[in-house]
């Protein structure tokens, strides 16, 4: 379960969020807001990446700013930006050796890039690639090592519909606690227990 224990942060002058407490229990949670509401900041501090102001995240129990909880957690976010100079191979090689799980095949045939359509594009530049692309690289990192909560920021943006598909159906197979800032409320299709929150300038809501 994640949790925030009275979390304010601060930039500059400006407060994104005062005194935050909120438990997550639902196994499915979807976050809308305005741009510039806070909801990648939000998504950030959650998995431990952004130090809160004040206040500490939690997930299970555990503060989700330690290192031992990297692999516990999974993000995919527009303001975690990765390494333009690695090729696609050498990108999804790297993690894979981070988290410790290199897979038995090869790239071109590991399950997620062929679901997302990456195999042609697997020894192209990181900084090369297409918006969508780099979408499903980003996505795919964030599963690779199946963490137990998955954190994911506008996932569908820029993808095709036999990608978006796709990730429906990863949605739907995942068994971890799965967090997603979206312009889209129904970003999922087939899911019973959602929170629907919104995040708004006199903080979060139930919506």
């Amino acid at each position: 379960m994640l949790s925030f224990e009275q979390v304010s942060h601060h930039f500059g002058a400006r407060t994104l969020f005062g005194n935050l407490t909120l438990s997550l229990p639902e196994p499915r949670v979807v976050l809308t807001g305005a741009n510039g509401s806070g909801k990648t900041t939000l998504l950030l501090i959650a998995a431990g990446i952004l130090i809160p102001s004040l206040g500490a995240v939690r997930f299970n129990q555990q503060n989700v700013a330690e290192t031992a909880m990297r692999r516990t957690i999974g993000i995919s976010a527009s303001k975690v930006n990765l390494p333009g100079f690695f090729k696609v191979t050498e990108m999804l090689a790297f993690h894979a050796r981070q988290f410790h799980c290199v897979p038995d095949c090869h790239w071109a045939d590991y399950p997620w890039v062929t679901a997302f359509g990456l195999t042609p594009f697997i020894n192209t530049r990181v900084q090369d690639l297409s918006l969508g692309n780099y979408k499903k690289l980003s996505l795919i990192l964030a599963l690779m090592h199946e963490p137990e909560l998955l954190l994911l920021d506008e996932p569908t943006n820029g993808l095709d519909d036999k990608t978006r598909d796709a990730l429906q159906g990863c949605f739907a197979a995942y068994k971890g606690q799965l967090v997603i800032a979206s312009h889209e409320p129904q970003v999922f299709s087939s899911a019973n227990d959602v929170r629907h929150l919104h995040l708004d300038a006199s903080g979060v809501h139930d919506k």
